[in-house]
């Protein structure tokens, strides 16, 4: 029977099959056509199969370790006051690998904490009523909360302290930056103030997921995509005009006159892109940095695609869904391992969706970049992350970036 692996080898192993799935993630996603070689992509899903297992037993590990996360316990630290003279038991565990700054504000503590701070009040005879105050130094504001504590009661607190946006904007590479946790008694005198260094994510990095260094798993934030979606900037608006003239009708209506008027808008916005806009697709495959904890790529705003006359998968995704959602339609962002692409549905609430190959727009005929999105969409159907942008809107709170 063989041994049971170490937390370290399996972080190891992980890393090893990672390198592995993204070199052949490339070799898929670098072809003009991603959907041309089935034996490349067979031999992707298995590599992934592989890499999924791994990493549920290294997230397994992972949680049952009790130092996972772990950056604070009174119990453990020593040059701490503990329970012996304060009364209080506290241990504080960082939730978020990374803070990633584009998005950040659409996050619900409840779901996505920065940190929680588990206290016990060890006295068996004494109420004590506490304040937790968490902030990133320079960065955000305070997150404050208050409890009264039952003699040898627990209670935890999950904190998100929101950044200050003066403060992030300029926040274009990676960066490091001070977290604060302080534990007061509300007799003024504070029990503990514990200071841990975090990374801040650059404003243009758009996460698909973010460790939970407690848990071991990864969050999936792939639906904050719909951030980048921003119909309503002027630069696309006033580009609606310019897509209108690639219709036979010279119109762009969205949902109006009848099912069959819908296609041939989607066509003329792919049109334009490939004709006026001339987008070129500049490869760049999802990102991945297991040391860091952080799943992410660098995104520009669909307006700066405009402008640059160029776009990785998911930029070229995020534009034409802007697009699509600037004359109502409804679109979706389309996630699947290592690839974006967008979605339409073929008529409003039907629930019927097409799919196209953004990454195809400079390279194919508007009728071949579906070909092959409907082909990877079924190849990875079970493991597919669909975002109908009329769901984030309404479901998640998730609003245009601008």
């Amino acid at each position: 029977m063989p041994s049971k692996k170490t937390l370290a080898e399996l972080i190891q192993q992980e890393y090893d099959l990672r390198l592995v799935v993204d070199r052949l993630r490339r070799e898929v996603f670098q072809q003009p056509d991603p959907s041309a070689s089935p034996e490349l992509l067979t031999e992707l899903a298995d590599a992934e199969e592989k890499l999924d297992a791994v990493e549920k037993q290294r997230a397994a590990a992972q949680a049952g370790d009790p130092k996972s996360g772990l950056i604070l316990d009174t119990e453990k630290t020593t040059g701490l006051l503990g329970a012996q003279t304060t009364g209080l038991e506290a241990k504080v565990h960082l939730r978020m690998a990374h803070v990633p700054t584009a998005i950040y504000h659409l996050f619900d503590q409840t779901q996505h904490p920065l940190v929680s701070c588990e206290v016990r009040n060890a006295s068996g005879t004494k109420t004590r009523r506490l304040r937790v105050i968490s902030y990133i130094d320079g960065y955000s504001a305070r997150a404050v909360d208050t409890v009264e504590l039952e003699p040898l009661d627990t209670h935890t607190f999950n904190q998100l302290p929101v950044l200050v946006h003066d403060q992030v904007k300029d926040v274009n590479e990676l960066r490091r930056a001070t977290l604060n946790i302080l534990l007061e008694a509300l007799d003024g005198q504070v029990e503990l103030h514990k200071t841990e260094p975090i990374w801040l994510l650059a404003r243009t990095t758009a996460p698909l997921a973010v460790q939970d260094p407690k848990t071991g798993e990864w969050q999936d934030l792939t639906r904050y995509f719909g951030a980048f979606v921003t119909p309503n900037a002027p630069s696309l608006m006033k580009y609606l005009r310019v897509a209108a003239d690639y219709h036979p009708d010279g119109r762009l209506v969205g949902y109006q006159g009848d099912k069959s008027k819908v296609e041939p808008q989607v066509k003329a916005i792919f049109d334009a892109l490939k004709k006026h806009a001339d987008i070129t697709y500049v490869n760049s495959v999802i990102d991945f940095n297991p040391d860091q904890g952080c799943a992410s790529q660098r995104v520009r705003l669909p307006r700066e695609s405009l402008a640059d006359k160029q776009a990785n998968c998911i930029d070229g995704t995020v534009l034409f869904a802007s697009l699509l959602e600037g004359i109502s339609m409804s679109p979706a962002i389309v996630v699947v391992p290592g690839h974006a692409f967008v979605a339409w549905e073929t008529w409003r609430n039907e629930k019927e969706w097409r799919y196209l190959e953004t990454a195809m727009i400079g390279t194919h005929t508007f009728e071949q970049a579906c070909t092959s999105a409907e082909s990877t969409a079924k190849h990875y159907k079970s493991r597919l992350r669909q975002w109908p942008l009329r769901v984030l809107r309404s479901d998640y709170g998730i609003t245009p970036m601008e």
